[in-house]
């Protein structure tokens, strides 16, 4: 009896034969890289000659007919839903159809050794409708294998099934979806913009590769809009060089951080809590396709598309297993200690094999996911590096191999101690490291866990302490990276496992992107044609709608679906988008153009900025405060004297009722104010000409603290209250709300013996018994005062009704300075302190 099995690929075939037999016998076909083996062999118990060749992927081809290629001649509406397409052998696989219907003519049985994904199970449907032409009573079988090893390969013929047409079914609807969309949607947008724009280039489409896009062009929108923004933080230091966090992080307020560090300054801080406790550090989940791509691409710089090259290559000369595989956990079946065994005697791992074998194995770590296909990608066969083709061949194989060592380990172990120390009312922290057992980290150098070394401090202790004011601001998100990128189309359901390295490949191809490194940013095109569909209301780029066909297929795939079903329901859907597109082509032609003009040395740009500017200026916001400090920012201060703006070279100024120096700040005109840190008196270098403006006009009250243009009073009829607010409104919103008591307020012609601000002459209304019923008062933010009780309430709650605009928290207290209050126990000496805006 003759069996004829087909392989995917030539080096598959031959391996299975060297597997099976070394006395094989190797025959020339009508395909020179399609050999045919042959060798004897007891199958189930019956002797049968194995005749085993192969195919090179697909054998048919899905296209359109002739007579579509005018694509002037045809509406992309015909072209998508209506047009007929082909499902034919190609014209270079012509061979290797004769190969198989001669060899199929003179064998009883067929065995498919086709890769086991859905692409493979379609390749296998191709390879049976083939063999059926010449022998239609050919029995047909499915192996199932996910290594080509001795093991692998005879567990296989020992389990035969029947081939799935469900995998294939769902294959052949995604096939026919992208082949109908993709045509159609290129077709229309080449012909609108390409001799409009005069391009060189196809404007091509594709139902994964614009989304794909879109991703990263939505992080470069990220990275252009991004505003930065200036924040201020304290850290402290002991004499160890150990630097302590604050707690708070940081604020956007440079005047309440300075407050709080003159607060908090003094050579002592209180260790309140040292707690220790013991950490792990995990050890790897098995290794899955996904994982496996961004793990190359971020810790060996290889890309994903080329890293499934290498991969391929690997499992084609029987070194690893399947590549393609979204299981993340090892079945119980697989004995993955005689894995281990293979690597015993391996140079550089061996010593640590043997380690596992004799007392340090663990069991792998499940994961979530499972294909029911093939397990986690794990080594078959050792290899030494200078059994390798290259480097790159032998660093992946290496990052798979201590990748399956390290999941089969135990956790690093450590300890961990955390000091807290407290300075007045403010709390520093830190966190040091000591570990303990390295174990799955001996073999996994993808990973790191560094020591790091904490003072033996015990709570309660006094420690001395150097503070320091430190400021920093808000950066980008760092530009889109490969990895991220899987990841994210992973998530979002764009590709599958096997595909998603193709379609970012396909991006770069169609020069929608450009890849430096491990940094993707679109290119003009890229960016306009996203911008174009996005400011115009459509969502092609973005990732839902690809995901809900990904589903579907999905469906087929599990025999939920009919493939007509889901091919017709979405074509119908994606017709309805492309009338509208075709609607509005004059808009597209105008947007596409806009966007192409105001990006016309993009391109440029990318190609001049450098990669390491990339990634040291194009960070997220900082979460460890040590990278924050901007060295040319930083304040030091070891004593009072030290708050002097080291810019300037006038002698310090002291506060003249405290003595404390004076901290001086930029405002948004430029000007500089400076002002005690506790808040005695104010010495602003513009106060006089405000004074003296505001005499000229009765209304004019003092400069507003955000944009520096008058404060006026107001009156708002729906409150039926007085209130101060910027002359500059609405530009600035600036407001200083006054209590409900107040019945009249205007300003009179005398300063505040303590900033200089005009004073206000303040009615209360004649239920109010704190204060007479006629006062002077200072309204001016900042100046010191005192803080009645009943008013800071009235000025609360009518801050918490006006939500959104530019008020101040609590609002600035007045002093009298003529007329007294009658009730003063009713008074705090509680200090509220000005809010910058934003």
């Amino acid at each position: 009896m003759k069996v004829l099995n087909v392989a995917e690929k030539p080096s598959v075939a031959r391996s299975i034969a060297n597997v099976l037999s070394r006395d094989h016998r190797t025959e020339e076909t009508k395909s020179p890289f399609n050999k045919l083996f042959k060798l004897d062999y007891k199958l189930r118990d019956l002797d049968v000659e194995m005749w085993i060749t192969s195919v090179s992927g697909h054998l048919k081809n899905l296209k359109y007919p002739t007579k579509y290629q005018n694509w002037e001649k045809w509406d992309p509406i015909i072209i998508l839903k209506e047009a007929e397409i082909e499902n034919n052998i190609s014209t270079d696989k012509q061979n290797l159809e004769q190969n198989l219907k001669n060899f199929a003519a003179m064998c009883s049985r067929l065995i498919l050794w086709l890769d086991c994904d859905r692409e493979g199970e379609n390749i296998a449907f191709e390879v049976l409708e083939v063999c059926r032409e010449s022998n239609p009573s050919i029995q047909v079988y499915r192996a199932h294998f996910s290594a080509v090893t001795q093991v692998d390969v005879r567990r296989a013929l020992d389990t035969l099934k029947q081939p799935d047409e469900n995998l294939s079914n769902s294959v052949l609807a995604r096939q026919e979806i992208d082949l109908r969309i993709g045509a159609s949607f290129t077709r229309f947008q080449t012909l609108l913009l390409q001799k409009q724009f005069n391009l060189s280039s196809i404007i091509s489409y594709g139902p994964c590769q614009i989304p794909t896009l879109g991703f990263v062009v939505g992080r470069q929108k990220e990275i252009d809009s991004f505003i930065k923004e200036q924040f201020w933080f304290l850290q402290s230091e002991d004499d160890n060089k150990c630097i302590y966090n604050w707690e708070r992080e940081h604020l956007f307020d440079e005047f309440i951080v300075a407050l709080l560090f003159e607060r908090c300054y003094q050579d002592n801080a209180k260790v309140i809590n040292v707690q220790q406790k013991d950490v792990q550090k995990w050890k790897p989940y098995p290794l899955c396709t996904i994982e496996f791509e961004k793990l190359a691409s971020k810790k060996l710089k290889i890309s994903a598309h080329k890293a499934m090259e290498l991969a391929e290559k690997l499992y084609n000369k029987g070194y690893i297993s399947y590549p393609r595989t979204e299981t993340n956990k090892f079945p119980p079946t697989i004995n993955l200690q005689n894995i281990i065994r293979d690597q015993q005697n391996h140079p550089i791992w061996g010593d640590y094999a043997n380690k596992l074998i004799n007392s340090a194995f663990e069991y792998p770590k499940a994961g979530n996911k499972d294909d029911k296909a093939h397990p986690p990608i794990h080594p078959v066969k050792m290899m030494i590096e200078n059994e390798a083709q290259n480097k790159q061949e032998w660093d992946i194989y290496q990052l798979i191999t201590r990748h399956f060592l390290a999941c089969c380990s135990k956790n690093a172990k450590g300890s961990e101690t955390t000091i807290t120390l407290q300075i007045n009312d403010e709390f520093f922290s830190k966190t040091g490291l000591v570990i303990k057992e390295k174990n799955f980290l001996e073999i996994y150098i993808y990973d790191e866990w560094s020591q790091i070394q904490v003072p033996n401090y015990q709570c309660g202790e006094i420690i001395k302490i150097k503070l320091t004011l430190q400021k920093g601001s808000t950066s980008p998100p760092k530009p889109m990276t490969e990895a991220e990128l899987i990841g994210l189309m992973d998530k979002n359901g764009i590709g599958t496992d096997a595909t998603i390295h193709e379609h970012i490949n396909t991006i770069q191809e169609r020069e929608y992107a450009i890849k430096k490194g491990q940094i993707i940013k679109p290119t003009k095109i890229g960016l306009a044609l996203v911008e174009s569909y996005e400011i115009l209301g459509f969502t092609l780029h973005q990732p839902f709608l690809r995901a809900v066909m990904e589903q579907r297929m999905n469906e087929v795939a599990q025999g939920k679906m009919e493939k007509s079903q889901i091919v017709q329901t979405t074509i119908n859907e994606m017709t309805i988008i492309l009338k509208q597109l075709q609607e509005k082509q004059n808009l597209i032609i105008k947007t596409f153009g806009q966007y192409l003009e105001a990006l016309k040395n993009y391109d440029q740009d990318n190609n001049d900025d450098n990669d390491d500017n990339q990634n040291n200026n194009q960070s997220k916001l900082h979460t460890n405060q040590e990278d924050q400090i901007n060295q040319n920012q930083q304040k030091t201060i070891k004593n009072n004297k030290m708050l002097k703006d080291k810019k300037s070279d006038d002698l310090p100024s002291l506060c003249q009722f405290c003595n404390s120096q004076c901290l001086t700040f930029k405002q948004l005109t430029g000007n500089s104010i400076k002002i005690c840190p506790k808040l005695c008196q104010i010495q602003d270098d513009i106060s006089q000409n405000a004074l003296n403006q505001s005499k000229k006009n009765k209304d004019n009250c003092f400069l507003c603290n955000i944009c520096q243009n008058f404060m006026k009073i107001r009156y708002s009829k729906i409150k039926q209250t007085n209130f101060l607010g910027c002359s500059s409104y609405p530009k600035c919103n600036q407001t200083i709300f006054l209590p409900d008591s107040v019945k009249t307020i205007k300003t009179i012609d005398r300063q505040c013996n303590k900033c200089k601000s005009t004073m206000f002459s303040i009615q209360f209304s004649e239920n109010s018994n704190q204060v007479n019923q006629n006062s002077f008062f200072c309204l001016y933010p900042g100046c010191q005062q005192t803080i009645r009780a009943d008013w800071k309430q009235n000025c609360k709650d009518q801050n918490q009704s006006n939500r959104g605009q530019n008020s101040e928290k609590l609002p600035f207290q007045p002093h009298a300075q003529n007329g007294n209050f009658k009730n003063k126990d009713s008074f705090s000496n509680q200090q509220k302190f000005p809010q910058k805006k934003n």
